[in-house]
């Protein structure tokens, strides 16, 4: 039986008609995730987003697939008002989330580093500059979103974030000033990197964006560390022995430092101006947050 959300497009999405068998995978406000097993024995997965998350075909056909990174690939988008609905391909039922294998945390560290790179090698040449433009998140941006949260209801006055107002431009205007853009996933967990073999391939790309942060390692070292007693200094190295260019250690700590900061003032702020509303549960996160926060902070003195 067809889910009540996916009904309304039964007349424009011909593929709904051969679908044998629905599993729900994820059911959100905005956003609902199904593997669906068709007549013909084969499988998909066809995501709903309502409102601000009905963009994310968008994000892989305009950014993603044109930068020539290992990713699903996309059958179909049909948009109605409000919402739309993609087929992609299913490429695994296993992520890392369920398998936190000690060498498969080092290999997603190492499909990181070959993912940033082609991204960065393709980026002039694949993607027109309106479309670098729109998906780029700069310096000012990022300085922008850091004020945003100190008028916000939630973190107004927040110690933290008033210091960091002190240091986030200094470490911002050195990080756009010496490292090139790349594509940034932003939500480089566990749960998002499925398994394939030895291989791992990142999936759920809704959130990613142009940037040069590390933002993604960082979050990926946090879950390496906690889930598989894999230790950071050994995910700094399998990340770069796979860069090609030369990368000191006191650099690269740098860099991920500074990633993180940005991915937690940027998810912050998302959470804090309406996506608690979007994921259950996830006001819980924030407190636990601006610790990490300070904690990279005292990090950078």
């Amino acid at each position: 039986m067809i889910p009540e959300r996916l009904s309304a497009y039964y007349s424009v999405t011909p593929l709904l008609g051969e679908i044998s068998e629905w599993s729900l995978l994820r059911k959100w406000s905005l956003s609902e995730v199904y593997r669906v097993r068709l007549k013909s024995g084969e499988s998909r997965i066809i995501k709903w987003g309502g409102k601000e998350m009905a963009g994310e075909a968008d994000i892989y056909q305009r950014l993603v697939s044109p930068l020539k990174i290992r990713s699903p690939h996309i059958f179909g988008f049909f948009e109605l008002e409000n919402s739309a609905i993609m087929i992609m391909e299913d490429v695994g039922r296993d992520n890392l989330e369920q398998q936190p294998s000690p060498d498969l945390f080092l290999e997603a560290a190492r499909e990181l580093a070959r993912l940033r790179e082609a991204a960065s090698a393709n980026l002039e040449k694949n993607l027109p500059s309106e479309i670098i433009r729109s998906y780029t998140i700069s310096a000012a941006d990022l300085l922008a979103l850091l004020d945003d949260l100190l008028r916000s209801h939630r973190l107004s006055g927040s110690n933290t974030l008033l210091k960091l107002q002190n240091t986030f431009p200094r470490d911002l205007n050195k990080l756009y000033q010496t490292l090139p853009l790349t594509l940034v996933h932003h939500d480089y967990h566990a749960k998002n990197l499925l398994i394939q073999g030895n291989c791992i391939m990142p999936i759920d790309w809704s959130l990613s964006y142009l940037s040069p942060h590390l933002g993604d390692l960082y979050c990926l070292i946090t879950e390496a560390c906690a889930w598989s007693n894999v230790s950071k200094q050994d995910i700094l190295s399998a990340f770069r022995n796979e860069v090609r260019t030369d990368l000191s250690v006191e650099e690269l700590n740098w860099q991920v430092r500074v990633g993180g900061i940005c991915w937690l003032v940027k998810t912050l702020k998302w959470l804090v101006y309406g996506g608690t509303d979007t994921i259950p549960g996830s006001e819980a996160w924030i407190p636990d947050l601006m610790i990490d926060l300070e904690g990279l902070m005292e990090e950078t003195d």
